[in-house]
């Protein structure tokens, strides 16, 4: 576990990820989900929530919710000058990342 946490947590930059397909990322998923499975030696038919549950592990999900919840702490935060500048603009307030973010940070229930 301590190998798929040093290794598969480490996902650079992925809170700003912007421009992707919905494909892409469901890949990504896919393969993160089949390196913890082969770590552990489960077969690749797996529940792999189950995986994640009784390993305590976080899933892609959990991960890229968390790296923008810190960037977004980090950003709001922040006391310089250049980076207030930006908070302040409409670019950042409205923009495409802030809408990311929020649909990353929010997610709704339906039902």
């Amino acid at each position: 576990m301590e190998l798929f946490r040093s290794h598969c947590y480490s996902i650079y930059c992925n809170s700003l990820w912007l421009r992707y397909k919905v494909a892409t990322l469901n890949r990504l998923k896919v393969c993160h989900n089949d390196i913890l499975k082969r770590l552990l030696g489960l077969p690749r038919w797996c529940s792999s929530s189950l995986a994640f549950a009784r390993n305590g592990a976080n899933n892609l999900d959990v991960i890229r919710g968390h790296s923008v919840f810190s960037l977004r702490s980090r950003v709001e935060l922040s006391t310089n000058s250049i980076i207030t500048s930006v908070r302040q603009s409409s670019a950042y307030v409205y923009g495409p990342i802030q809408q990311r973010w929020l649909g990353l940070l929010f997610v709704q229930n339906v039902g």
